[in-house]
């Protein structure tokens, strides 16, 4: 073999060696240039999201959520109701892995009529009792969502909290707080950007509570309302600050 074809034999091989290096580094590592396309790369992950919320409470019976019982008399009311009432809320939450997130939730339960009628002996006026209930629930909620990969994203939640009532009218003017706890279920959906449309269905139990009644006129706790329990349908927006599922950017970075 004379020297050019040793020259030819050499330079052929590496040339082969030299595009084999680059085709592992561009099927590897390969960052490319200011010259190529952008490749994607996974974006910073924010985990914090807003959420507010708007919901319709129907008594736990369709008819009567509570039952009112003048413990004075030890007798019940033979007569009552209490509205069902419109609720407001809002809470900040942080998603502590995919399909596992949690938020701490306030909501305001407008006021609400509350009635009772006494059997007889008992006669009017004593024999009444209305006020109006406003219910503060604080609540720190675990959910699971059941990731598809489309838009719309079932999940099933748990909550756990206070309930602080506060009762006005003629015949009382008092406050007083019990345990609270709930359970969630519903679908949330992707709109643009950053945004969910959440509509859900929540089961709130906001325990009982005992109020001073001032026609009795003596600092006791008279009355009670009980097993305050209330089928919610809501409907509410959440906002990230940030990407969280399936994210990427286009980025560029110098050849090694």
């Amino acid at each position: 073999m004379n020297i050019s074809r040793v020259g030819l034999v050499g330079t052929l091989m590496l040339m082969w060696s030299v595009s084999s290096a680059g085709a592992a580094d561009l099927y590897d590592d390969y960052r490319g240039s200011l010259k190529d396309d952008g490749y994607a790369v996974e974006a910073p992950q924010e985990r914090w999201y807003l959420r507010g919320d708007i919901g319709i409470g129907v008594s736990a019976d369709g008819t009567v959520s509570d039952t009112i019982i003048e413990q004075g008399l030890a007798s019940p009311f033979i007569n009552q109701d209490f509205d069902d009432g419109w609720s407001l809320g809002g809470g900040i939450g942080y998603y502590l892995m995919r399909g596992i997130r949690m938020d701490a939730t306030l909501d305001y339960r407008m006021g609400m009529d509350a009635y009772g009628l006494l059997p007889p002996p008992a006669t009017p006026p004593l024999a009444e009792f209305t006020g109006e209930v406003d219910t503060l629930v604080g609540l720190a909620n675990f959910y699971y969502d059941f990731d598809m990969g489309h838009r719309i994203t079932p999940y099933v939640g748990v909550g756990l909290g206070f309930a602080h009532h506060r009762i006005s009218g003629d015949d009382a003017d008092d406050s007083d707080t019990s345990f609270a706890w709930a359970l969630m279920a519903g679908v949330d959906i992707d709109l643009r950007d950053r945004w969910k449309l959440d509509i859900g269905y929540r089961y709130l139990d906001m325990g009982d509570a005992q109020f001073d009644d001032k026609k009795n006129g003596t600092p006791a706790k008279d009355f009670v309302l009980d097993d305050l329990e209330s089928h919610e349908i809501r409907v509410g927006l959440r906002y990230s600050f940030g990407c969280w599922r399936d994210c990427a950017v286009a980025s560029y970075e110098p050849m090694k």
